[in-house]
């Protein structure tokens, strides 16, 4: 079945003549844009922050199909992976209509953006039974053709596994001539289960989502891609908000995805790697700590004793971990994020 985007769209976004923002041309001097002359600081040419950046920030989405081995066509850079699940969502879920299905224990911002539109919020729990496996056969229950969105993490958070090539593409197939699979890939780097080259080549229906937040260690810019279709790509450049990206911004992103900026990152995944092997073991000899989850991500998952008093010992070393015993099935559960070798010995000192 051939993915037929118009019937998935909202209507409104279909008939929305998207804002054009003041043009830009090289050595022309902008007054059509209401700027100010004057900047604050003694900066740089490179760095006058009194100007508007590119509307469309066409260097860095560039750089981030280059790095990624993608046609320029098939990227649209958000602010954040988070910000593609917010466009996403206004751009194909009708309120009170329309639903999203999404897959606890998960990622929040899905039900969070999905509220917020209005959209109904489906939720086929992974089988804690069965090391949190996706239950194929009740989500092929649970399709309907309001079913626009599909939100599926791999590695999944909180849980840190990767669901298996033949789930992801069976999860894809089920949702054929329905919606879309949105497979939230923010800790791929961390893993070798990397299989976004094949589902955009295969799939119609699928978007992926990457970020620089965590493997290149670029939280504080904000920077990340969705990655799909040039049909689905131009819809969401349709509602993007102009000049998104400041030029602060810009200019950490393309440091990052420089030769050098892409070898530190994988040096930077390797200790993490490292220090993920030394946690896991480490964790499994710690008597408070009753279950250590297999990680393919950035964070392990425990389960222990009692969350409440792990969090405060972590406290008293002035250590935050995240409580995530409010999400279903995870009573008593805590995630940790890798830290480096120092912070990772002053936690399990604090709680052995």
């Amino acid at each position: 079945v051939t993915l037929d985007i118009n019937n998935l769209v909202r209507p409104e976004v279909m008939a929305l003549k998207p804002y054009k923002p003041a043009q830009s041309l090289p050595n022309m001097i902008r007054l059509n844009a209401n700027e100010s002359p004057y900047t604050l600081f003694d900066e740089n040419e490179d760095m006058a922050l009194n100007l508007y950046p590119q509307a469309v920030p066409v260097k860095i989405r560039n750089a981030v199909a280059d790095y990624l081995n993608l046609s320029v066509e098939k990227c649209v850079i958000t602010r954040g992976s988070t910000e593609a699940i917010d466009l996403l969502t206004r751009v194909f879920c009708r309120p009170k209509i329309d639903e999203v299905i999404i897959f606890p224990p998960t990622f929040e911002m899905y039900r969070v953006y999905a509220s917020i539109q209005g959209a109904k919020i489906k939720s086929v729990p992974l089988l804690a039974n069965k090391n949190y496996a996706l239950d194929v056969s009740e989500l092929k229950r649970q399709i309907t053709p309001e079913s626009k969105l599909t939100f599926l993490t791999s590695p999944s958070n909180p849980t840190g596994h990767s669901f298996s090539k033949r789930t992801i593409f069976e999860v894809c197939k089920s949702l054929k001539g329905f919606g879309l699979l949105i497979l939230d890939a923010a800790y791929i780097e961390f893993t070798d289960k990397d299989y976004t080259s094949e589902l955009l080549n295969e799939f119609d229906n699928v978007v992926v989502l990457r970020t620089l937040s965590k493997a290149f260690g670029l939280a504080g810019s904000r920077c990340g891609a969705m990655l799909s279709s040039k049909a689905i790509c131009d819809l969401v450049m349709r509602v993007i908000p102009p000049y998104s990206f400041s030029v602060p911004a810009e200019q950490s992103v393309l440091k990052a995805l420089s030769d050098k900026g892409i070898t530190n990152s994988k040096n930077n995944i390797k200790k993490i790697i490292e220090e993920r092997k030394y946690l896991l073991t480490e964790f499994s000899k710690i008597d408070c700590i009753k279950k250590v989850f297999p990680s393919d991500a950035n964070f392990i998952l425990l389960r222990v004793e009692d969350a409440d008093r792990f969090y405060q010992r972590a406290m008293d070393v002035k250590l935050l971990v995240r409580n995530v015993s409010y999400q279903p099935t995870l009573e008593n559960c805590i995630r940790v994020t890798v830290g480096s070798r120092e912070q990772n010995n002053l936690l399990i000192k604090a709680i052995a």
